[in-house]
């Protein structure tokens, strides 16, 4: 029996396995306990929360704001500072439980299990989605355009989602370093593919400011719709 290590398994990963991860409790409980041991991962949530806070402010209160994928919560409470409601959204069981059973705001919360590829919601049924980390985990571009397209599909205001900059230093070292450690490339984006796609859907890439400049590809970009 040929063994294969769990690093490679994570980088070949098809998104309809990636959204079987964290379906049970312990799953779920040991990924989110990663983001508070971690001082790493503690500094990424405190920029993260930064970011977000800037971006919801600038598109001032919402009734309903969608956190999808919501995870077990971590960055639900910037989200909770400008809804009347948040609906906490994902594929894993285990994750909308351990938000449920671990969240910590007291804005009003509802949990949605759903695919980011088919929502169960109606156009413009809410005011905002916000939409972390989860396009890099996206193996196939259509895949990462289908989800743009269902994220601007419910909104009727704004899109805040992350993705993995192609053009990053980061990115850019790993494509130049390719032929030497033979690492998979990353499921990224381009800023102006991301414009086009947002333009096809009636809305426009208002900025897309960087998580870190050095250490990170991520990106956070804002797609406020064109109003009617």
């Amino acid at each position: 029996m040929h063994h294969v290590s769990t690093k490679k398994k994570r980088t070949q990963q098809t998104s309809e396995a990636y959204g079987q991860n964290y379906q049970k409790d312990r799953e779920a409980a040991t990924y989110n306990a990663k983001y508070r041991a971690r001082w790493s991962k503690r500094i990424t949530t405190w920029r993260e929360f930064g970011l977000l806070e800037r971006l919801l402010r600038s598109q001032g209160q919402n009734k309903i704001l969608l956190d999808l994928p919501s995870g077990g919560g971590r960055l639900s409470p910037p989200m909770s500072h400008h809804t009347d409601l948040l609906i906490e959204a994902d594929i894993a069981l285990g994750q909308l439980r351990y938000g449920r059973d671990h969240g910590l705001v007291s804005t009003p919360q509802a949990w949605l299990m759903a695919s980011g590829f088919s929502m169960p919601l109606k156009d413009a049924s809410v005011d905002g989605v916000v939409c972390v980390r989860l396009s890099h985990h996206l193996p196939d571009k259509t895949e990462r355009e289908q989800l743009v397209r269902e994220l601007l599909r419910v909104s009727k205001r704004f899109c805040i989602m992350s993705f993995f900059d192609h053009y990053s230093l980061k990115n850019t070292l790993r494509r130049l370093t390719h032929p030497f450690n033979h690492k998979p490339p990353k499921s990224t984006m381009k800023i102006g593919e991301l414009r086009r796609l947002a333009n096809d859907c009636g809305a426009r890439l208002v900025e897309s400011p960087a998580l870190f400049l050095i250490g990170s590809g991520h990106r956070y970009a804002l797609m406020v719709k064109d109003k009617v």
